[in-house]
């Protein structure tokens, strides 16, 4: 088994999705596909702030889940737009964008 040095440089951060959340997703537009109810946090090792996972992108607005050791929330947010697939003012570098 081999590591991705791409993988080294990800927060290592996961969160587990309660009900409430998981019922959000759930009532967005059928063409949005299903969230998982574990999601691992997208932002660069070592990052300033709330971690940060994409939980559902419908059309152009993209759901991200944000929390801390204390809480958790839902934000909408559109692309970076510097060819990155995190959203607009994520903190840290820049993630190649695979959209």
């Amino acid at each position: 088994m081999s590591i991705d040095s791409e993988d080294l440089s990800i927060c290592p951060a996961r969160i587990t999705l309660d009900a409430a959340q998981l019922a959000f997703f759930d009532a967005l537009p059928a063409s949005a596909p299903s969230v998982q109810s574990e999601l691992g946090c997208e932002l660069e090792r070592g990052h300033e702030g709330s971690h940060a996972a994409l939980g559902q992108q419908v059309d152009t607005k993209m759901w991200w889940i944000q929390w801390t050791l204390s809480a958790s929330e839902i934000n909408p947010y559109t692309w970076c737009p510097e060819d990155c697939r995190l959203f607009d003012g994520h903190s840290g570098r820049h993630s190649p964008a695979a959209r």
